[in-house]
């Protein structure tokens, strides 16, 4: 063999060697009581505001969000119980009043069957957690299916019935849309009632079955998790086939392609907020010290949640023991913002964007209702501002305060 192909192996496996390698763990320094503040311009910008068609009897109630489907917008009230539905030119389509399902079910959007979909308790039995784990081990006993019930609305069928349906195994699960044909599944709880102590943070199921777990945990007397029910967070991506996945007690969020998960940011905290290795290691007495010491140490590390990596900004939701902030993290400077110190400005309309409540994400766009009223109030105070052309018509039509409006966004590239 020539010295020159020798050279060549070696720069040939070299590459391969640096292509299969996990990527580096990128450093997210997060320090509560410093976060950072600045204007809400320097991280977003593309506002394009979407007005929504005014009916009579539709306002824009108090605790309210929108779900973005395929062909519609949906508005979620939950104080009145009911769904708006839009399209997405802003044309109303109708309003489905879900009060006669009950107490506790609430709806939720499946991207896979397009359907709207109310699950929930029976609340003609109480049951305890230690119940809710009976039936899940003895599901096919077709008798465990009346303690929970089931409607779904068919964002298909134009009439938007709310139809009875039966629960499944995955709903019990709570096993949400995954890719493809799979669901996942990141319900944690510990219980004696088990005989087999194995049991995975995170697990992939297809038909019911399970496909793949993901950090094994004794579900029998974990310490971490004992008097408490946990739940692991997937966050989908702007790329098919990728999700973020973040764990209870772990300051790791880990990126997942398909079945494939590597480490890929950490969130550090200083000392105080971490918790301490005696927690992992020396299980609490029971449910009363457990609630104790998440009161007692209310900004201690819990989980992460809903994780965007956009290319210049991170925007995330951190849950302490006893508390919960938004952050963004821009790249760049290496710089944590916390986002109630994040002020609106009037280059945006004096709106705030990024506040903690009723804001969805598709894609790289993110989605929040407004009342019309703050907008036309900003624009009578600031006459030398120009209305944006999607609002002039609408402004023009003196709309009522309540009317509501979605306005989207994006994070600066």
């Amino acid at each position: 063999m020539t010295n020159d192909l020798r050279c060549l192996i070696l720069i040939l496996y070299s590459l391969f060697l640096s292509s299969v390698a996990p990527a580096q763990l990128q450093k997210i320094y997060l320090h509560p009581k410093a976060a950072g503040t600045d204007k809400q311009s320097k991280f977003i910008d593309s506002i394009r505001f979407i007005p929504l068609e005014v009916q009579g009897d539709v306002e824009l109630a108090r605790f309210s969000a929108v779900e973005v489907t395929n062909n519609y917008f949906i508005i979620k009230d939950w104080i009145n119980k009911a769904i708006l539905v839009y399209a997405k030119d802003g044309r109303f389509v109708k309003k489905v009043s879900f009060k006669r399902i009950g107490e506790g079910i609430y709806p939720a959007y499946d991207e896979r069957t397009n359907q709207i979909v109310f699950f929930g308790n029976n609340k003609n039995y109480a049951l305890t957690p230690k119940d809710r784990i009976k039936i899940k081990l003895d599901w096919n006993n077709p008798r465990n299916r009346k303690y929970y019930k089931k409607y779904i609305i068919d964002l298909g069928d134009t009439s938007f019935a709310i139809k009875k349906s039966i629960p499944r195994q995955n709903d019990i699960l709570h096993a949400r849309y995954f890719y493809d044909d799979l669901y996942s599944m990141g319900e944690i709880n510990t219980s004696e009632l088990y005989k087999d102590s194995l049991d995975y943070e995170f697990k992939i199921y297809k038909n019911d079955q399970l496909v793949k777990g993901y950090f094994p945990y004794n579900r029998i007397n974990e310490a971490k998790f004992l008097y408490k029910e946990e739940n692991v967070s997937v966050v989908s991506t702007d790329t098919p086939y990728i999700h973020f996945i973040t764990r209870p007690y772990c300051d790791t969020v880990y990126k997942m392609v398909r079945d494939s998960l590597l480490p890929g940011y950490q969130i550090v905290l200083p000392l105080e907020n971490s918790l301490p290795a005696s927690f992992f290691t020396r299980p609490l007495k029971n449910k009363t010290d457990r609630d104790n010491f998440d009161r007692n140490n209310g900004m201690m590390l819990h989980q992460v949640y809903a994780f965007y990596d956009a290319p210049r900004f991170i925007y995330f939701l951190m849950g302490y023991l006893n508390n919960y902030e938004y952050y963004i993290y821009q790249k760049q400077t290496n710089t944590t913002y916390k986002v109630k110190n994040i002020k609106p400005d009037s280059t945006q309309y004096n709106l705030s964007l990024l506040d903690d409540y009723g804001i969805t994400r598709k894609g790289d766009r993110f989605y929040k209702t407004q009342k019309v009223g703050e907008i036309l109030s900003f624009f009578e105070k600031n006459k030398n501002v120009p209305v944006p052309k999607e609002l002039e018509s609408f402004i023009k039509s003196n709309p009522p305060a309540t009317a509501p409006i979605i306005i989207e966004y994006k994070l600066k590239n």
